[in-house]
């Protein structure tokens, strides 16, 4: 099941926005490198997210799945570009060095201070999504290394940051027709990608997906039962053996 990578992506890329020197620009699942034409000219950060690798574990050695214990590698691929700057930008702000970096030396601090406040603001802010986006993972490993990109007119310097995400699954209501009322709305949909939706901005990349996916889906159902007959018949072995407990149970739907 899949939707829990859906609601990861969601949920750290409407967290990330204005929270690090990219802004809005967040993207989801782009699936080409990163390249001059990602940055339309204007040469501000870019960050784009995927779900690479999802491997599910059963949550005991006794019972199989679903629902499994999930690891998911969230890829955040930390994009910049260098320039020179003109006369005319020479008094500009200290600060706006890290996203118009015009030496190797700035490019490089500039992508380290992009991830630091990446992860900083995922795993330490009190904003209601990060709160949701610990509530239901846990970064068990973190892995970033340069990522090499083809020789063009444009200098691009990019990390690719991978956190390991380890969360539970799609957590599956099943409801009886007749006795339980369905629910309508994201209500249709499982956690965690119910509690995301609900969080998504109006207006928004993560709204509209919301929107989508849950008009698609209906809820899983079963037909009522009518009535359970339970029927138990005991022996006694007067020779010292086990007793013997025969039990019948039919339904009726």
């Amino acid at each position: 099941m899949s939707l829990t990578r859906t609601a990861l992506r969601l949920v750290v890329i409407e967290a990330l926005k204005d929270a690090t020197i990219a802004g809005k620009r967040i993207f989801d699942s782009r699936m080409d490198d990163i390249s001059p034409d990602a940055f339309n000219g204007d040469e501000l950060p870019t960050a784009i997210l995927l779900t690479d690798k999802d491997e599910g574990s059963a949550l005991s050695a006794q019972n199989g799945g679903p629902p499994f214990g999930r690891e998911i590698e969230l890829s955040i691929e930390l994009g910049m570009t260098q320039r020179v700057r003109s006369e005319a930008e020479e008094d500009a702000p200290a600060e706006d060095l890290l996203i118009y970096p015009d030496t190797d030396a700035r490019l490089e601090a500039a992508l380290d201070t992009f991830e630091f406040q990446v992860m900083r603001h995922l795993q330490y802010s009190d904003n209601a999504l990060c709160v949701l986006f610990r509530k239901f993972w846990r970064v068990t490993k973190y892995d970033c290394h340069r990522q090499l990109l083809g020789e063009t007119g444009v200098k691009i310097a990019c990390r690719l940051l991978t956190l390991h995400c380890y969360g539970g699954d799609d957590k599956i209501k099943i409801y009886n027709t007749g006795t339980d009322t369905l629910p309508t709305g994201y209500d249709v949909l499982p956690d965690p990608m119910k509690s995301v939706c609900a969080l998504m901005p109006d207006g928004s990349g993560g709204k509209n997906i919301c929107d989508v996916v849950s008009a698609a889906l209906a809820s899983l159902t079963l037909s009522s039962l009518a009535g359970v007959d339970v029927q138990i018949d005991g022996s006694h072995n007067d020779e010292g053996g086990s007793d013997l407990i025969e039990v019948t149970i039919e339904t009726d739907v």
